[in-house]
């Protein structure tokens, strides 16, 4: 089977030799290390101060998107975007993300008052049990609220920006390179997960992959297994990590708009 039909892009001439060198003996680094430096700079989040966040989202989103930059030549084909079923899809999940962790979550009467924004305005109770054991972000002193760390409406701006642009463009890219373009075909290839084309399903890797998404996602975590059978299923549809990267795109945008003009923290 040849690198065309298995939906891995050959790599190119484009880009510094040692960059071809590496993707060639390591064709997992293009999709696995940006999203890796996303996650190592993410970190900065915990080593700086709350009001430096702007500083430390900052740092994450390009980071993580000049390695992308650098390993550009040396992704598979990316597909076609598919707007009449990105946009609406990444809407849909993100209405799905916000009413059924009420749901599972429960929350106080002002955050679920806001889900008017969406067209409901009924009050979740949620499971009890879930509440007592398993809601991790049900103490709103631990929500990060923009408006309490900058003072300045300049700044407030600036972290708004860079907080839901980072979302909106830097996490669909990074994470679907990993889930979609490497982590499906790992769990059907270990050892060569580059000869298995994309979009190729078992119901193995759907489930893995889903599974392990709710590591990355606490506290909620459930939304994030949802999501990611979701967006699972959309790439075996229509095989595109294009049109996958836009439906997340969409998402984050349409969740943390929601979040700023709702007040529910807890989805910051």
């Amino acid at each position: 089977m040849s690198d065309s039909e298995n939906g891995h892009a050959p790599p190119t001439s484009g880009g510094p030799k040692w960059i071809a060198d590496l993707a060639k003996s390591h064709p997992q680094t293009p999709l696995v290390l940006p999203f890796m430096t996303f996650l190592v700079l993410m970190t900065a989040d915990r080593l700086l101060d709350e009001s430096l966040r702007t500083y430390s989202y900052a740092l994450r989103t390009f980071g993580s998107l000049y390695v992308v930059w650098l390993f550009r030549h040396h992704f598979p084909k990316l597909g076609k975007l598919h707007l009449h079923i990105a946009i609406p899809f990444g809407l849909i999940t993100a209405v799905m993300w916000v009413e059924v962790h009420h749901f599972f979550a429960g929350c106080s009467a002002q955050p679920c008052e806001h889900l008017r924004l969406f067209g409901f305005s009924t009050f979740f109770q949620g499971f009890d049990w879930y509440r007592q054991y398993l809601c991790w972000d049900c103490n709103p002193d631990t929500y990060f609220v923009p408006g309490k760390h900058y003072e300045s409406t300049a700044a407030l701006w600036a972290f708004l920006i860079i907080r839901i642009g980072g979302a909106s463009t830097a996490v669909p890219i990074v994470e679907e390179l990993f889930w979609r373009g490497f982590a499906l075909r790992l769990f059907i290839n270990w050892d060569r997960f580059e000869k298995v084309p994309l979009g190729t399903f078992t119901l193995w890797s759907f489930v893995a992959t889903s599974l392990l998404s709710a590591v990355q996602h606490q506290p909620q975590w459930e939304v994030g297994i949802i999501c990611w059978m979701m967006y699972n299923a959309l790439f075996y549809w229509k095989r595109s990590l294009a049109c996958n990267m836009v439906t997340h795109g969409v998402t984050n945008l349409a969740l943390y708009i929601y979040v700023y003009n709702a007040g529910d923290w807890r989805f910051w």
